[in-house]
């Protein structure tokens, strides 16, 4: 139900007249629609918790009623959450929307999908206590997922307390926390990989730690959101006008409107420079051609000529990476030197940070398949190593759209898709490796691998949602309000 419904009274005309006074009385209430997302935020924040400590019950204590009771929860959060994006959506599409405001909106609905997810790892802790792994692992890995849980909660509460308070000052308890939590992550790991232990066992601990670390990883995330929403904002050309007609007298403004047309003729509002996009788009060709470059490695490290051809293409990841790193540079200094920007400062410089950490990433992985030297591939790091590739290519689709403006949907939603099927590449990698045909060094050496190609895949979902934010904030200005069309692309 959109806000303007919510807001007619009962027996208001559905005319021309009835919507105008909707209008304004959204815009009146617009503080309390503010208020009902934000407390349905926090609702969220606070169901994530209660799931994370419920489910490690039930996987400590094997109690099939509390995983039960996840599950249903997990159900009910994605209902809220629903709701919640429902609600927004329609807001923004009926009533006229200061920029700030909008940015906030925008951050709030990416915000969403984050908290739906963590649930959902919650629920998949929840369901290893369904599977009886609490009563089969040691009492040191007991120790090790209670102090996840712990750690992980108190990660969660300092992110909503981020939120509820659009504070910038909780970034390094939850960064302490988030490496605490990595820590007892690689414990766990160990633990699971010592003699003894049953290899599927040893295969679900690997994925219960990795369950825990990616609810850290959200909870950063989402910090670092709220953080951004707290960040000053610069004024939008409209806004500083605005600011100057509250600030002059009647008289005054009225003269200077005389002149308006002759003012103003000429001059744009928004750049039409398109050298911010062409850099983007060489930088996203860039981490297409270092996905590229890790195919070669994996397919020719199990070559004749192996170890030559891996020192080859790593070369050629390592040229990749490095003209990132100089387009990344060039972009910041543009943005240095450029006064009126074609879209937000920060969503430039997040833009190409996003896009560097994306090249940063999959050199990480090229560099480590070089160090170690590795010679029988996993299969499912040829998988990974595929499905980074096609990444990339949508990645670099995505970007392009940013100047022709049409068929960003779809590539997003690929990217998504593509990422699910990464994490699903990723859980059978660990299932392998802990399946006790490989050595203790082997699979110490393989999880590194494949964790780093996992990484890459999460940090260009991350890219693909700045872009996401940068083409709908675009799709708003240039229609002076939020059309639903937008949303879909």
């Amino acid at each position: 139900m959109s806000p303007g419904r919510l807001l007619r009274p009962p027996g208001a005309a559905s005319d021309g007249q009835g919507y105008r006074w909707t209008m304004v009385k959204a815009a009146a209430d617009r503080g309390e629609l503010r208020s009902r997302v934000d407390r349905a935020v926090l609702v969220l924040f606070a169901s994530v918790v209660e799931s994370l400590g419920w489910a490690t019950v039930a996987l400590l204590d094997q109690d099939l009623e509390v995983a039960a009771r996840v599950i249903e929860g997990d159900r009910r959060i994605d209902e809220q959450a629903n709701e919640l994006t429902g609600l927004i959506k329609d807001w923004l599409s009926e009533v006229t929307i200061d920029p700030d405001e909008l940015e906030d909106l925008i951050a709030i609905l990416q915000m969403v999908p984050e908290l739906e997810r963590s649930a959902d790892l919650a629920e998949h802790i929840a369901q290893r206590g369904r599977q009886g792994l609490g009563g089969a692992i040691s009492p040191r890995a007991r120790g090790l997922i209670q102090s996840m849980c712990d750690a992980g909660i108190r990660m969660w509460q300092l992110s909503s307390r981020a939120y509820a308070e659009r504070s910038r000052d909780l970034s390094f308890e939850i960064n302490e926390a988030d490496d605490e939590l990595d820590n007892l992550s690689v414990e766990l790991l160990c633990e699971g990989a010592a003699g003894g232990v049953d290899p599927a066992i040893a295969a679900e601990l690997a994925l219960v730690a990795r369950f825990y670390e990616r609810l850290g990883d959200h909870a950063v995330n989402l910090a670092r959101r709220s953080a951004a929403m707290a960040a000053p904002r610069r004024l939008s050309p409209l806004q500083a006008l605005r600011r100057h007609r509250e600030g002059s007298d009647d008289a005054g403004w009225a003269a200077w409107g005389r002149t308006w047309p002759s003012r103003i003729r000429g001059f744009r509002l928004i750049p039409s420079d398109d050298s911010f996009a062409r850099l983007f788009e060489s930088l996203a060709a860039n981490a297409k051609g270092c996905s590229e470059a890790i195919v070669d490695m994996v397919q020719g490290a199990e070559t004749v000529n192996g170890v030559e051809t891996l020192d080859e293409h790593y070369q050629d990841a390592r040229l990749f990476e490095r003209q990132g790193d100089e387009l990344t540079v060039d972009i910041l200094r543009r943005l240095d030197v450029t006064f009126l920007t074609p879209y937000d400062r920060e969503d430039i410089h997040g833009l190409a940070e996003a896009l560097d950490d994306v090249l940063d990433s999959m050199f990480a992985a090229a560099a480590l398949m070089s160090a170690v030297r590795v010679e029988s591939i996993l299969p499912e790091v040829k998988q990974q190593a595929d499905n980074l590739a096609a990444m990339g290519g949508e990645l670099e689709h995505l970007v392009a759209c940013l100047r022709k403006r049409e068929g960003a949907r779809y590539r997003l939603e690929r990217i998504e898709e593509l990422e699910r099927e990464g994490d699903a590449i990723y859980r059978r990698s660990i299932t392998r490796l802990f399946g006790g045909d490989y050595e203790a060094l082997e699979v110490l050496k393989w999880k590194d691998i494949v964790q780093s190609l996992e990484d890459a895949m999460k940090q260009i979902e991350d890219a693909s949602d700045v872009v996401e934010s940068i083409l709908v904030k675009e799709g708003w200005r240039w229609r002076g309000r939020w059309p639903r069309h937008v949303l879909r692309w």
